[in-house]
Formats: C-alpha cells, structure tokens, sequence
C-alpha cells in the first residue's frame, strides 16, 4: 500500500460526498482512506455506511474531540508508510497522490505540498495561485502559513511524523501551520506545482472562527516568534471579505494594518480596502464590477492556473473517472 488517507469529519454529509468521490477516484496509487467520523448527528452515518469500497475504514467518536486529535486518531489507524491528510469540504484532482508521491521519492523528502485553487458552492473557480518553491516556502513559513490548501494539501511519511511529532491537540485552526514549521525543521519538503487541491469556500471553515484564531496565534507565536499578526488578521480580513462579510473584513484589515509592520503597508491596506468596496458595489447595490482579490489584476499564468483547476473540477462533478466501487 502506497498511502492512507486520513479523512476527519463531522456533519456535513452534504460536502462529504463529493469529497471521497474525489478520493476514490484516485489513478496508479494503491491506497486506503480512514474516515474519523466526530460524532456526527446529520446524514453522514448514513452516507458512510453506503460505502462499498473495501479501501474505506470508518472510526467513530461517540462525542467530538477536535479535528486535531480526529487527524492523530486517523494517522495512529493508518497502514501505509505515507499519510495524506484531506478535509471534508475540500476534493482532489485525479492524479494528485500519484504526482506527489513520485516528487517525493524523487526528491527523498519527508513530505510534500502540491497547489491549491479556491471554489465557491457552485464549483466555480474564484482563486488560486502557484506556490512558492520550497526552499522559499520554508524561508517564508515562520511568517504566515504558505502551504497551499492547508491540511488537503500535504502528504508526511511515517518517519516525518515520528521526528517532527503529530498534531498539538491544543489547536485546530492553527495545527497544520504549526506542524508544517516542525516538519519544515526536520527536512526541504517536495512540491508539484500543480492545482491539484480545491478549497470549497463555504462560510463554516475553521478559519472564520476569528477568536479562535487569534487565542491558537498567541500559542504558536510563543514558540515561532516570527509569526506576523499582520498578515493573519489580512489573511482573516480576506476571508471575511470571501464570505461577504464586509464590516469584519474592514475591521481585520485595519487591524492588521495598524500592526505597524512592513508586510501590510498603507499601500496594501489601500488596495484591499478598494476591493472591498467593489465587493460591496457588487453584493449590495447590485452593480457589475469585477473584484480584484489582491493588489493587481490577475496574470495569464494565474489565469491559466485557474482554468486548468477548473477543467479537473468540471470532470469530477460530472462524474467522469468514477469506477464501479464506491458509493451507492
């Protein structure tokens, strides 16, 4: 067996589905996928026990524990020598653990990120870039966190987990950042630059809990002190913004910005703010205006990145490449 997949999840049934659909149908890897289902109260019981592929596990926790510890519980149960860690609202290009098992064999690293775009309920593309490479992205990482795709994104070998150690039970919307800076000190990681990971945007993702977020940065910044509270709260902002959430966006982007620090300047602030208000003009007065997710217009590379995950995620929603295992 090449990898396990490790799946936490809890009550939403109605994003699962395509998730392990996008699982299943991964090409030239032999793999298991351990689904650690967190008490959940909705349709997921049922849509699990539906399964009928042989490579699916499902372990259930009869009160919620925290993803943290859902995601430790799945790699403890897991059988392969690699672990891949994928959400329950994100999905998988086809090719995805195959490409990033052959760069990290090629490259003998202990764990590998691939890219990432973003996609709103509609399955419609809405952002994404290519990633850093990985020597600058461990350069970077001190200061925000640049792994693409969050947890989705990354697979770790068994003696990766065993040198940097598994997930700080302590945190949940901050944990992989803080266990990618520990596997960032036992070794370079490899990279596909590929958009191999969808993020589905939905408005109940972790990282919209800002208090939560902001008492696990206290925590993780204690031990990284490079971390920038400027770019998290622009990073929250952002979200915000993702959501249409428009006073907390403004509130996160002047917070950050009254940081005072060289990675958010008047002139990001500025620019972020003029989004904003197209957002607003958009979503509330109902005006045609392009939003610019950033400081400038998009490039034709990231163009193209958009569209190449966009073509992989037409495919998977119209079911192409679903065998004859899977659900019912």
């Amino acid at each position: 067996m090449d990898v396990s997949i490790v799946i936490p999840t809890r009550n939403r049934s109605n994003l699962l589905a395509l998730t392990l659909r996008s699982v299943l149908c991964q090409r030239d890897v032999d793999l298991e996928v351990v689904i650690v289902d967190e008490a959940s109260t909705d349709e997921t019981p049922a849509l699990l026990a539906s399964v009928r592929d042989p490579r699916v596990r499902v372990i259930r926790h009869d009160t919620p524990r925290g993803v943290s510890t859902a995601r430790n519980r799945g790699a403890a149960e897991a059988h392969a020598d690699w672990i891949a860690f994928l959400d329950d609202d994100d999905l998988w290009a086809p090719d995805k653990l195959a490409l990033q098992l052959e760069a990290a064999r090629a490259s003998g690293a202990l764990w590998a990120y691939v890219g990432h775009i973003n996609i709103n309920m509609h399955h419609v593309v809405t952002g994404g870039a290519p990633p850093l490479c990985p020597r600058a992205l461990v350069e970077e990482l001190p200061r925000h966190n640049v792994v693409p795709g969050g947890c989705s994104g990354v697979m770790v070998s068994r003696k990766g987990l065993a040198i940097a150690g598994m997930f700080d039970e302590r945190l949940q919307p901050l944990a992989d950042w803080d266990l990618w800076l520990r596997l960032s000190h036992a070794g370079m990681p490899a990279c596909v630059p590929q958009p191999l990971v969808a993020y589905r945007v939905h408005g109940q993702q972790m990282s919209l809990d800002t208090s939560r977020v902001e008492a696990e940065f206290r925590i993780l910044s204690e031990r990284n002190p490079a971390a920038s509270p400027a770019i998290l709260f622009r990073y929250l902002g952002w979200w915000a913004l993702r959501v249409k959430n428009h006073r907390s966006a403004l509130q996160l982007f002047v917070r950050g910005w009254r940081q005072r620090r060289s990675d958010y300047s008047t002139a990001v602030l500025a620019a972020d703010i003029a989004a904003l208000a197209r957002d607003i003009l958009e979503h509330r007065l109902r005006v045609r205006w392009p939003i610019v997710h950033g400081p400038a217009e998009l490039s034709e590379e990231h163009r193209a990145w958009r569209r190449e995950g966009q073509e992989w995620i037409d495919r998977l929603v119209a079911g192409e490449g679903v065998g004859s295992r899977g659900m019912e």
